[in-house]
């Protein structure tokens, strides 16, 4: 059951998929299927009812005619039929053409150009407009008028009672109508595809795939979308003094991104700043004309250009065809991009659509690297704290271990009993290995000991092991009830440990003092100790102290006042 559930979501993926064949992308049309021929038999049923209720249209072959409409009818219904199941026995394509032959057949059944079923005409066109795109609703257009004043001519009937002022409006209507439908239908196709590829755009902006890789998606889909021979973006690198040249090419399309660093790409990228380019040179066996038009992204409008330039950059990209567009970051102009093709397949209007598209590509790709550098700063900050943590929790205590040892050998030298020792280091041992299992439960998420409102109780416990290895009382000033989150009491108990450790260190005092409390704003550590020697002690802040504190956004400082010394940190909430 679970495999046949998976087999058709994957079905389903791939139906609703926005998929790329034989690069050029194919897209949802803009009228559903069932709406096409729940229309269509609505038209067929109404044509017949209207037909019985006025008899006077058709005029001849009457029987014949209303056999046909009944035929159309159950046609009709069929597909609405075959419609709601999502399937059909021919192409989705050659179904407004089915439509003509019908309609041409009702034609010549009836009055030829007089007809009153001349005007089904318009829906075959708007079924191809706004499925198939402009060229689909033009050829429907240019056929069915051809065929009507053919058709309808033969059909009609002649001598007085032809009327010639229908047959010559009629085919006219139909064409300037006909090509009004085609526009609108070509034009909400154009702005799906166009809204479509703003969305793959967009979708790609992920930082685990690096610039270079969403780079090549990019320039994949543009290629692909045109059904360009190659998608070429060059950038300068100011830095370097270097050209880098990323192509994508319709003979390689699975391959990774090429990427060259190439002097020869400087004179692609030497036009004005402002300027795009549309080149077209249109060749055949009876006329060869070349078109060369340039956009000023800055201002909307069209400037002129010389052919000359355009006819050497097509020379250098070995093209018929292409379009190039500044690529502008931050108000500078860091490359172009070109898109070319072997034939005449561009088209002068999608120049400014282009122009918008890579200023969203600048985007996406500042978005990734933005995000790069902050998972790079984020891991690096992460390898900055273990390290903190590995000299608190591991490095500090194997130095007091030492200094352990050190004293014992001297005792054991000097002939006095050292079982006391030996077990107080043995202790010593245990809290270590146990705080270093702590320290890697913290590593593995779990909950360590220093969470929440426990902080304090987790401080009094280290001042006491304190106080019993090495003999120096340390009390602890700070309210009964405190709540923080597991991170920062965690980071705040390493605090209080390393200032702790640093007594032990760097002096000779025997009392201590940790101060700890909070208001809405501020955490605040203090951390104060005698200090016997005042002038000897030289003016500094515990190194991983400071970085702790700054790492959480906070300050530490020292202060020496009345014979004592007091580290103060204060961390944001």
């Amino acid at each position: 059951m679970t495999n046949n559930f998976s087999r058709k979501v994957r079905e389903l993926n791939d139906k609703s998929r926005v998929k790329v064949t034989d690069s050029r992308y194919l897209f949802l049309e803009s009228v559903d299927d069932r709406i096409i021929c729940l229309m269509r038999l609505l038209l067929a049923v109404l044509a017949l009812a209207i037909t019985f209720i006025d008899p006077t249209s058709p005029d001849r072959l009457v029987g014949i005619t209303y056999g046909l409409l009944i035929c159309y009818c159950l046609y009709s219904a069929i597909f609405y039929f075959l419609a709601r199941r999502g399937s059909f026995p021919v192409s989705i394509a050659l179904i407004p053409w089915i439509d003509v032959a019908w309609y041409v057949v009702l034609i010549a059944l009836s009055s030829g150009t007089s007809s009153i079923f001349f005007f089904f005409f318009f829906f075959s066109i708007l079924v191809a407009a706004f499925r198939s795109g402009f060229a689909a609703g033009v050829r429907v257009t240019i056929v069915s008028a051809l065929l009507f004043s053919i058709i309808g001519y033969a059909t009609a009937p002649h001598g007085q009672e032809f009327e010639l002022n229908r047959f010559l409006i009629r085919p006219v209507y139909l064409m300037m109508l006909g090509y009004m439908i085609s526009y609108w239908g070509g034009q909400e196709i154009k702005f799906k595809r166009h809204l479509s590829l703003l969305k793959d755009v967009n979708r790609l902006s992920n930082p685990r795939f690096g610039v270079n890789r969403t780079l090549s998606e990019i320039l994949n889909r543009l290629r692909a979308f045109y059904d360009a021979e190659s998608c070429v973006l060059i950038t300068f690198d100011s830095s370097a003094a270097t050209y880098h040249w990323r192509e994508s090419s319709r003979d390689n399309p699975d391959d990774d991104l090429k990427i060259e660093q190439t002097e020869a790409a400087a004179p692609l990228v030497e036009l004005p700043g402002e300027l795009a380019i549309f080149h077209q040179n249109n060749s055949n066996l009876w006329y060869r004309k070349t078109r060369s038009r340039a956009y000023d992204v800055s201002t909307g409008g069209e400037v002129e250009i010389a052919p000359d330039i355009c006819i050497a950059l097509a020379d250098l990209l070995e093209a018929e065809s292409f379009f190039t567009v500044p690529v502008v970051k931050h108000g500078e102009t860091i490359g172009r991009l070109y898109l070319t093709s072997r034939q005449n397949s561009f088209e002068y209007s999608e120049i400014e659509f282009i122009s918008q598209l890579m200023e969203q590509v600048i985007t996406v790709i500042e978005n990734v690297e933005l995000l790069n550098q902050l998972a790079s700063d984020a891991a690096d900050r992460q390898r900055q704290k273990i390290s903190r943590d590995l000299h608190d929790s591991t490095i500090q205590p194997y130095i007091g271990l030492k200094l352990g040892l050190e004293a014992l050998e001297i005792k054991h030298a000097a002939g006095a009993a050292i079982d006391l020792d030996i077990e107080k280091l043995i202790k010593l041992t245990d809290a270590t290995i146990a705080e270093l299992r702590g320290y890697v439960n913290h590593l593995k998420g779990e909950p360590g000991e220093a969470e929440g409102n426990v902080l304090i109780l987790a401080v009094k416990r280290q001042t006491l092991k304190f106080k019993e290895f090495y003999n120096i009382n340390v009390a602890v000033r700070a309210a009964d009830s405190f709540q923080i989150n597991d991170r920062l009491a965690a980071e705040a108990f390493q605090i209080v440990s390393e200032g702790l450790s640093n007594i032990k260190r760097h002096t000779k005092a025997k009392n201590g003092t940790i101060y700890i409390c909070r208001d809405n704003e501020k955490l605040f550590l203090e951390i104060e100790n005698e200090n016997d020697t005042p002038d000897a002690v030289m003016e500094f802040v515990p190194k991983s102290i400071a970085g702790r504190a700054e790492s959480l956004g906070g300050t530490a400082r020292v202060e020496r006042l009345d014979g004592h010394t007091k580290v103060s940190v204060e961390i944001p909430l």
